[in-house]
Formats: C-alpha cells, structure tokens, sequence
C-alpha cells in the first residue's frame, strides 16, 4: 500500500513538474524573434491575456496593443490593469460601437478596422503585427473580422503579419502532450512558436484576474487546461 501511494506521489509531482522541465528546454533553444514594433491587434478586453501571452512575455521588442472594442469603460480599466502585468505601456482601445461593436454574430468593417490599425502603425512606427487566423480561434466573428482586415493591408505595406493558429479541441486543452509534441518536431521556416517563459508561469494568470467582469467559471478551467496560456504558433500571412 505504501509503495502504492509513493507511486501515486512521483507520477503526480512528475505531471505538475513536467510542463515547467519542457518550456525551459524548449524556450531555451528556440529563438523566433522579428526584429521591429509589434502591434496586437485584438477585439476584446481579455483577448491579450487567454490567447497571446506566450508572444507578449517572450519578446524582447517594443510591445503595443489596439483593441477595436471596449464593452464597457469598466472593462477598459480592466485592459489597463493587465497590461501594466504583461509589461505592456502602450495600449489604445477603440469605442466604435456602430461599426466595430462587441457581438460574436456580428462581421467588422474591414475600412472601420484598418483605419484604426493604420493610425497605430504610423503613431508606434509598427514593422510585425500579430492577430487572429481566419477561425478566430473560437470561431468569433469580430476575431475573423481582424483577419481579413489585415490581408488587406498587405496590398499596400510592408509589415509582416502573423496570425495566430487556431487549433481543434482535442489540441487546445491537452497542453503536456503539446509541449511534448514541440519538443520532438521539426521546425517550419513560416511557423513560429512562442513558449510561456518559466518566470512567467503565472503571469497570463495575473493578468486575466484584472478582468473581473470576465471571470465566470468556466475561464478558470480555461486558465488550468488552455494551451494558449503556454503555447503561441504564428503563421506568416506576409
């Protein structure tokens, strides 16, 4: 019974120890970085915290952040406080709410969309940004909104754009046997991964918390389970 319970204890304390062995080894031979500003592009309040953290606390670069919606002024305060944990300085959030208004039935204005990212571009000297795929990662439409916004800015800049990847379920909540899956794979000339740094571990955490009206139950499950609080892959668009 003992030898049992010791068994038990190892392999617990393997899983909890596991994921931190893998993202030094991983973020310690791994180097994705673009030279340049980078800008985020996001729809929401809370985007910045559940879905880019890898990226945001493992780049070295000037960081800025525009979120096309606010909710509310209550939820802007809440931006404001998680940035100030993901080290970011820099943020403008949009309050648009004919053309950009916060609805995941509701497509954005590409035109409303690039205005704005334009101005940020010019303001903050931008050279990379990064955003959503073509799924949105949920399937939000004011996320794919941003995508095909930003294909559109292609036809007349220079900068670089990567989108972040959206991945199945049986791939987004299974984060031990993704990082193991990193680890072993070949890397991809227009992929780029990003690995929570270790120091790091509880800041996505940290920052989500600031976003109080947000914290249903269901998101604490997304904090424990989420790969995208440890894990970022980028597609090169252009």
């Amino acid at each position: 019974m003992f030898l049992l319970l010791l068994i038990i204890f190892i392999c617990f304390i393997l899983i909890i120890i596991s994921p931190f062995i893998l993202i030094h080894l991983i973020s310690s031979t791994n180097s994705n970085q673009y030279n340049g500003n980078y800008l985020l592009v996001i729809a929401h309040p809370d985007d910045e915290c559940l879905f880019f953290s890898p990226i945001l606390l493992s780049i070295d670069s000037n960081k800025y952040i525009l979120c096309l919606s606010n909710g509310n002024n209550h939820r802007s305060d809440e931006l404001r406080r998680s940035c100030i944990k993901l080290g970011i300085n820099n943020y403008k959030i949009i309050n648009d709410k004919i053309n950009l208004k916060d609805d995941q039935t509701i497509s954005w204005s590409s035109d409303a969309i690039l205005g704005h990212v334009k101005q940020a571009i010019r303001q903050w000297n931008i050279s990379i940004i990064i955003s959503f795929d073509n799924y949105g990662i949920s399937g939000h439409k004011n996320h794919i909104s941003i995508y095909y916004a930003l294909l559109k800015l292609s036809q007349t800049s220079q900068i670089h754009f990567f989108a972040l990847q959206s991945l199945p379920i049986y791939r987004k909540y299974f984060t031990l046997i993704e990082l193991f899956r990193i680890y072993f794979q070949k890397k991809s000339i227009n992929m780029k991964t990003f690995i929570l740094p270790v120091k790091y571990c509880l800041t996505p955490h940290r920052a989500m918390f600031e976003h109080r009206s947000q914290l249903v139950w269901f998101r604490y499950l997304y904090l424990f389970f989420s790969r995208y609080i440890w894990i970022n892959d980028f597609t090169l668009v252009y």
